[in-house]
């Protein structure tokens, strides 16, 4: 009796601490969101945010969503390495 008591207590353990958590998938990308790059960084923003949208749609990787964060260099080289 006490040894499937322990069982039972083991295994609902188990069970309760065992599963996985599951979070968004976040993929940076930078590029020239404003300045006088914009019009390619706009182009790249809509890529990547539709890469993203293909991917989830199709499940994810791993059952995981992905999320784009952005970051915006202003076309200038010293803030890109603030956003990198």
């Amino acid at each position: 009796m006490k040894k499937s008591l322990l069982s039972a207590v083991a295994l609902t353990a188990v069970v309760a601490f065992g599963g996985s958590a599951w979070a968004d998938i976040l993929v940076g990308v930078g590029g020239p969101l404003t300045g006088p790059n914009a019009a390619f960084g706009a182009q790249l923003q809509k890529g990547a945010e539709q890469a993203a949208a293909d991917i989830n749609a199709a499940g994810g990787i791993n059952g995981e969503k992905i999320k784009i964060v952005l970051g915006d260099d202003v076309s200038d080289p010293k803030q890109g390495v603030s956003v990198a």
